[in-house]
């Protein structure tokens, strides 16, 4: 039996009461944290409804119900729809573009992912896949996307060699001058167009 609970069911308590709240907080903080890390599932697939170059709908359609997960990969970041980069003194809108380069890659395919993280909203951070190939991985090697991890943690095995070498060919995003997706949002705020509105 839990200690708490223990606790809680004895009528000739001597410990004080305060002493006995404070278990069971503690006891049921970390536990709900616990819960929250068994609630993310193992694999969540369907066809992928793109909102920018790196968060997109999962759509799931069984024989009642369609329901839209919300998934941004996990580990990576792209332009923002609305913002552009520059190269030899012109613009081009590389948040299109990345959006596009998603499109293409998931537009009718089965996509699987794998979550790592609820979003706040609702929703997962993901690694996902299109016949086998991760998309994120995919996206980095060919300058779609610029690494972004939480500070302390660190990418998923492969990727800061991946864009390593996406920065050195001057593939995609580094052939140009561009500001990082993060800094530009807090300067140009985060509306997109083509997202639900309760995104």
């Amino acid at each position: 039996m839990e200690p708490w609970i223990n606790c809680l069911g004895r009528r000739d308590l001597k410990l004080p009461w305060v002493i006995c709240a404070i278990g069971l907080g503690v006891s049921l903080f970390s536990g709900s944290g616990k819960a929250v890390a068994e609630r993310l599932p193992e694999m969540v697939t369907g066809k992928a409804q793109v909102y920018d170059g790196a968060t997109f709908g999962l759509i799931q359609n069984d024989a009642r119900y369609r329901t839209v997960t919300r998934i941004r990969l996990e580990a990576v970041d792209a332009c923002e729809v609305r913002q552009k980069a520059r190269l030899a003194d012109v613009e081009w809108p590389c948040g299109a573009v990345a959006a596009a380069w998603l499109t293409s890659r998931t537009l009718t395919k089965e996509v699987e992912c794998r979550p790592t993280r609820v979003l706040s909203g609702g929703g997962f951070r993901a690694q996902c896949y299109v016949d086998g190939v991760d998309i994120a991985g995919l996206g980095l090697g060919q300058g779609m996307y610029v690494l972004a991890v939480p500070e302390h943690e660190y990418p998923p095995p492969g990727y800061a060699e991946v864009e390593a070498r996406a920065k050195a060919a001057s593939a995609g995003i580094w052939s140009s001058e561009f500001m990082m997706p993060a800094q530009w949002r807090r300067a140009h705020g985060t509306y997109n167009p083509l997202a639900p509105r309760r995104w």
